[in-house]
């Protein structure tokens, strides 16, 4: 028998898993449904509203065969339950498919919408399906870039001044050495303007001896 110029595949999109149908079906429907709408306006009647069009529909059905018979396209035909699987395992990944047919401007992406069959007396093995396909439209989704307003920085928050209450037997040059690593620093605890004021008032005589004279308990900046 001579074998069609046609040859239908359904595979993957990335082409990685093909199925080539061992039998052609006896015919394909394509559908190709208007999403056209009909609206009554008041004293204009009907008015038909023209939309894009809906995606293409094609119903197949036909049988793997058990055995190669005359209506075999090919050797090394899929085993017909391994055909079967491998549409079920496509139906239930939810990823696209393409359908190609050749000679023929055939060639879409598409989803399986259902995928019935059925093993029926008379030629043990063969089994029937109704392969139902529905074009599939790839979505780019419009990414829109949102400009976010930048941060304000909070101000620093300012330094704690350091304290030193003082205890028998401190000096300033003692302290200058301990948070300044300097004994020479002491001026800079004696012109805090606070300390300053406190010394002279406990003893008159740093006024002579700038921050000789300090007394345990008073508690002074460390600038």
């Amino acid at each position: 028998m001579t074998k069609s110029i046609y040859e239908i595949w359904i595979s993957t999109n990335d082409n990685k898993e093909r199925l080539r149908l061992p039998v052609l079906p006896s015919s394909i429907e394509i559908g190709n449904p208007s999403n056209n709408e009909s609206i009554e306006i008041s004293k204009l009647g009907e008015v038909t509203v023209l939309q894009d069009p809906a995606a293409k529909t094609f119903q197949l059905s036909s049988f793997f065969p058990a055995k190669k018979t005359p209506l075999v396209e090919y050797s090394n035909i899929p085993k017909p339950w391994d055909a079967i699987k491998k549409i079920e395992k496509w139906q239930k990944s939810k990823k696209p498919l393409r359908l190609v047919i050749t000679k023929t401007k055939v060639n879409f992406p598409v989803s399986i919408d259902s995928f019935e069959y059925s093993e029926e007396g008379g030629a043990v093995g063969d089994i029937n399906y109704d392969l139902s396909l529905k074009e599939f439209k790839f979505v780019t989704v419009r990414k829109i870039k949102v400009k976010t307003p930048p941060k304000k920085k909070r101000p620093a928050a300012k330094p704690k001044a350091k304290t030193h209450k003082v205890k028998r037997g401190d000096t300033l040059w003692d302290l200058a050495r301990k948070y300044y690593g300097n004994s020479l620093q002491w001026r800079k605890i004696w012109n805090e303007p606070s300390n300053k004021k406190m010394m002279i008032k406990r003893d008159k005589r740093n006024l002579k001896q700038p921050g000789h004279w300090i007394f345990p308990g008073q508690v002074l900046k460390i600038p």
